[in-house]
């Protein structure tokens, strides 16, 4: 049986209730206490069906992508946007410098019909793509700790998995801060998007945090943390 031919595109008008579906597919064998976390918000559903996928928020952009088969049908979704909630948490000056540097997927699916055909790959690599174009500096998303098929796909992909309460450090111009999971039953995974950059971890007292290197994974060196212009020594 050959793989079915696939290509990636934004989400056009029309396309809200298809990527609604794909979302609830996915989450179905996902424990109910971290369901409602990863389902997507009805008002971005209805901007997709109305407006298409490309959204503008107040920190950056936003993404919806789509892989569609032959016939032009839906058949996976991934959604990027700068995780607002956590920026807004931070003083005004280091808001925008946060939202071009972090980018968070927050949700990918592949209908099941389709799932092991590198339909799942081939969004992801879209969103690299068109990420490190931007300039961000890590791409991030949030995994159920229940889903271990999903951990290890991730994982397979470059991903790193933070350790429950281990936080990530982020380096701007315009300052320093931390993404750290909440206890809420996801497991935070990172990756970088710059090449020659890799996730270190580091730990300091009791406790380990994850950060961006340009040193490679094995060094045993004194560390660098890369920043936007110039590496940070530690």
């Amino acid at each position: 049986m050959n793989a079915i031919t696939h290509s990636v595109r934004i989400a056009a008008p029309g396309d809200g209730v298809v990527v609604g579906l794909l979302a609830e597919d996915a989450l179905e064998h996902t424990d109910e206490t971290v369901r409602g976390t990863g389902r997507p918000e009805k008002n971005l559903l209805g901007h997709i069906d109305a407006r298409g996928g490309a959204i503008r928020t107040r920190h950056g952009h936003a993404v919806c992508r789509v892989a569609v088969d032959q016939q032009n049908r839906v058949i996976g979704m991934a959604h990027v946007c700068p995780p607002l909630e956590w920026i807004e948490d931070h003083p005004m000056a280091l808001r925008s410098a946060l939202g071009r540097s972090v980018i968070e997927l927050g949700m990918l699916a592949v209908d099941a019909r389709h799932r092991g055909q590198g339909v799942g790959r081939s969004l992801l690599a879209a969103v690299e793509e068109d990420e490190r174009t931007r300039g961000a500096d890590v791409l991030f998303a949030k995994v159920a700790w229940d889903n271990w098929t999903s951990l290890r796909w991730y994982r397979d992909q470059g991903f790193t998995i933070a350790s429950p309460g281990e936080a990530f450090l982020v380096h701007t111009p315009a300052g320093e801060s931390n993404l750290v999971d909440r206890g809420d039953g996801h497991a935070l995974v990172f990756k970088p998007l710059a090449a020659g950059v890799h996730i270190l971890r580091k730990r300091r007292f009791s406790h380990s945090f994850l950060h961006l290197s340009t040193l490679p994974v094995d060094s045993s060196h004194g560390r660098w943390l890369f920043a936007t212009g110039s590496p940070v020594a530690t």
